[in-house]
């Protein structure tokens, strides 16, 4: 069963791996991520920030989608990351199952903060990320922003104007 999915431009790091997997209670992080997933070094470095009670796979979109639909993963406790609201959008379209999406770091690593509007300290966002956000919005699932479990909660659709 997911239990979320997480938009972080960081994919696995400490609120991730430490903090998240322990409120969310999860024994797998699935990595949904067309470059991590061709990139061996990147797996091995996700796979190693992973805690050592959690399983972590790295699978492109569509790999990713077949996974989470699969029957089987019904009986674990998934943590879904990725690292962009397109991926995240894709997910939506493609897995039946998705509780909500929750959005933390996005949207300074590329350097281009000064293009896009800032909604917080953490969240950057662009016309295409709006416009991605708005379609899962409209598919019925709730959008978000909180970096960490003991943080409050904002609910994207209030920012999207």
């Amino acid at each position: 069963m997911i239990k979320m999915v997480r938009i972080d431009e960081r994919l696995i790091h400490g609120q991730v791996a430490l903090i998240w997997t322990k409120a969310l209670g999860v024994d797998r992080i699935i990595v949904v991520n067309e470059e991590a997933a061709k990139n061996p070094m990147m797996v091995s470095t996700l796979k190693l920030a992973t805690p050592d009670n959690v399983k972590c796979i790295v699978l492109g979109r569509e790999a990713g989608g077949e996974l989470l639909n699969n029957p089987r993963a019904d009986a674990l406790k998934i943590l879904v990351v990725v690292n962009n609201p397109e991926d995240a959008n894709y997910l939506c379209q493609h897995v039946k199952t998705i509780p909500f999406i929750n959005v933390g770091n996005y949207g300074k690593a590329d350097g281009k903060t000064s293009e896009k509007e800032k909604w917080t300290d953490n969240l950057f966002v662009s016309e295409k990320d709006k416009n991605e956000f708005r379609s899962i919005i409209k598919k019925g699932i709730d959008v978000i922003y909180q970096l960490v479990p003991d943080q409050s909660k904002k609910n994207l659709k209030d920012l999207i104007s």
